[in-house]
Formats: structure tokens, sequence, C-alpha cells
């Protein structure tokens, strides 16, 4: 192949994997929710089957609270498993309302296949479980 082709050839695969790079869509661990957010608190016991879906979770304290006050948020932390595997997370910090909270992020851009499914939440304070909440949804 001459040298001209080769090259227009590697910078037209350059540009094409460039392309995917930014259409691809957000993952797990993107810092900007994704569809709709699903609490554990008050989860849904259905669920549309393959629809964007989100799970944020953590810790939140008044401005000006310190750690010996009560504020968790620096030894907090918030894991999400599903179906027994954990998930990955991204931490996002937000500020306003007169507080500070560090979130756990995780996106499910595909949605989950339809069937039962169980999130689990497991809160933990300087390494120590705080609280579990567990819920099974029915994606249709």
């Amino acid at each position: 192949m001459h040298r001209f082709h080769l090259r227009r050839l590697v910078l037209l695969l350059a540009l094409v994997g460039a392309m995917l790079v930014v259409a691809a869509p957000a993952t797990a661990d993107s810092k900007t929710p994704t569809g709709t957010r699903i609490g554990l608190y008050v989860p849904p016991t259905t669920f549309p089957a393959n629809t964007p879906f989100y799970v944020q979770h953590g810790f939140g304290c008044p401005t000006g609270t310190n750690s010996v006050g009560g504020c968790q948020f620096g030894t907090g932390t918030f894991s999400l498993y599903v179906d027994g595997v954990l998930q990955p997370s991204t931490i996002v910090v937000t500020e306003g309302g007169g507080g500070v909270a560090k979130w756990w992020l995780t996106n499910f851009p595909n949605g989950r296949p339809a069937g039962d499914h169980t999130l689990v939440g497991v809160w933990t304070v300087s390494g120590a479980i705080f609280q579990t909440l567990s819920a099974t949804i029915t994606f249709t």
C-alpha cells in the first residue's frame, strides 16, 4: 500500500475512534446521573427493563458541623451491590441548602434485564456497618 494511502487510513481510523469515544453512553462511574433515580429508602416494586436508572446515596452535614459533633462526611462510605456484585460508584460532592453532601453515584445506562434483581446498599462509618437497606425490584 502506498505510504500516502496508509497515512489516510490511519487518520481515518483515529477519527472513527475519537467519534466512538465522544458518542459513548454514560458509564457506571460517570458524575452525571443517567435516567431515573431509584432510592433504597422507598424503592419501586417494579421498573421497566433495559431502562436507564441510577442509585445515589451517601452522607450530608450542615455547614460548619465538625466530625466530633456528629458529621460522618469524612469517615462514611456507601457501597451498592446488585445481585450480590459490588457496583462501581463515583463520588460526587455537592454544596447547598445550608450543608455539604458526599454521594456515591452508580449509573445503569442500560438498565437491568427483565426479572427480579436485588439492590443492597451498605453505609459504613469508620469501617463499621451503620445501615443496610435491601430492595428486590421486578424489572419488566
